[in-house]
């Protein structure tokens, strides 16, 4: 099994239903490929850099799963069969997410610390001028 994040920008107009309908199809996907969803990172609304399909926003969420080495292709192929996904990526994590971590992002350096730590690396990171 290999470590993958998913992230995946859907139409912002659909209703919040809808919406969580649409999050767990889409988790759906991820297992019935022979994986396993460590995190889902909501990520909410957002202004989108340039326009796609006549849409300036769109509603960001990541999901980090373990998956089987063709496990990517299958989920890829049915986020571009769906209508309601607007872009989608789907690359490979060198670093396994857990899922006892938070869900948002890293709000202060102490959490990019104990992150630090717990994946090895023992350099010590120093602010520069």
């Amino acid at each position: 099994m290999r470590n993958y994040e998913i992230a995946v920008i859907i139409r912002p107009d659909l209703e919040n239903q809808s919406l969580v309908d649409m999050k767990e199809t889409i988790k759906d996907w991820i297992a019935s490929s022979g994986g396993e969803v460590s995190l889902v990172d909501d990520m909410g609304r957002r202004k989108l850099a340039y326009q796609i399909k006549k849409k300036r926003e769109g509603h960001y969420i990541s999901w980090y799963a373990s998956l089987l080495p063709s496990g990517p292709s299958e989920v890829e192929r049915e986020m571009r069969l769906n209508e309601n996904i607007l872009r989608f990526m789907v690359i490979k994590s060198d670093i396994p997410v857990q899922s006892n971590e938070k869900s948002s992002l890293v709000e202060d350096d102490s959490n990019v610390a104990e992150a630090i730590e717990s994946i090895g690396i023992s350099e010590e990171i120093t602010e520069s001028d």
